[in-house]
């Protein structure tokens, strides 16, 4: 079903792109949750690096149900070397929507949050990316600590109503302008590719390629980026598919140094020896 959400009697399709390397479990919880939309996608794409057929028959498993609501699911095996920016271009390549969603394979979408990221691109006619809300942030042991700790060293940090730059808010009232999107569900309008791309020389568990792209757009337009609290959804941060401990620290130092030194030069090269 589309519901009519646009300007003069247009339609504002969907197009979801779901980049994943293993996490068979957690992509059918995410299927299920995308069948329940109120507003649905015309497609769901699925940019698979895992070495086995496990998202492959899962894509099968669960074809006839989308059919039955007519969303297409297009699986698509990841042609290059494995890497989410990778992945995340290739669905772009293959998406026909107007608009295009992102999201994590561990991620569970409310009923409505389709619904409510349309209502922001309509209610902005200058948006060029909206994300939603993500609920599940806890305060852990030693909560206040970590986060006076991780605003000093300019690490992220929790705010309320604000998205700037290593901020992600844990109170969010209201629909806010931000800095930066969350690659684990956001949404950009197409046309955005024609200037950007998610970097593809971060590979494999390509750390802040969601902050790297979506930083650049604010740079450029600084007024083109939302955040609605009306649009929630569950991120599960699944274990499944992601680095050993110690090799992950030094992929993920790797990684924050080039975003870093791409996005802000000498100044980010500082603020990554300052982390």
């Amino acid at each position: 079903m589309l519901r009519l959400l646009g300007f003069e009697g247009l339609y504002m399709k969907v197009s979801v792109v779901v980049p994943t390397f293993y996490r068979s479990d957690a992509l059918s919880e995410f299927f299920d949750s995308l069948l329940k939309q109120t507003v649905k996608p015309i497609e769901t794409v699925i940019v698979d690096d895992t070495p086995t057929d496990a998202i492959r028959n899962l894509c099968g498993k669960y074809s006839v149900k989308f059919k039955e609501v007519s969303i297409a699911l297009v699986y698509i095996k990841n042609p290059k070397e494995r890497s989410a920016s990778i992945a995340r271009n290739v669905g772009v390549k293959n998406a026909r929507g107007d608009v295009v969603m992102f999201f994590d394979s561990d991620v569970i979408l409310y009923s409505d949050y389709i619904e409510r990221i349309l209502e922001v691109f309509k209610a902005h006619p200058n948006a060029l990316g909206v994300q939603g809300w993500i609920v599940n942030l806890g305060k852990g042991k030693f909560y206040y600590l970590f986060q006076t700790l991780n605003k000093l060293f300019l690490l992220q940090h929790h705010s309320e109503d604000s998205c700037k730059y290593s901020e992600y808010p844990i109170v969010l009232t209201k629909i806010i302008n931000c800095e930066w999107l969350s690659g684990a569900n956001m949404a950009l309008k197409p046309k955005v590719f024609n200037e950007f791309r998610f970097d593809e020389n971060l590979k494999k568990y390509s750390f802040m390629e969601d902050f790297l792209l979506s930083h650049s757009i604010f740079k450029k337009y600084p007024n083109g980026l939302f955040m609605t609290p009306q649009a929630k959804c569950v991120h599960k941060v699944s274990k499944k598919g992601r680095m050993n401990s110690i090799n992950r620290k030094e992929h993920i130092r790797r990684c924050r140094k080039y975003v870093f030194t791409k996005l802000f030069g000498s100044k980010g090269l500082l603020v990554y020896h300052w982390q």
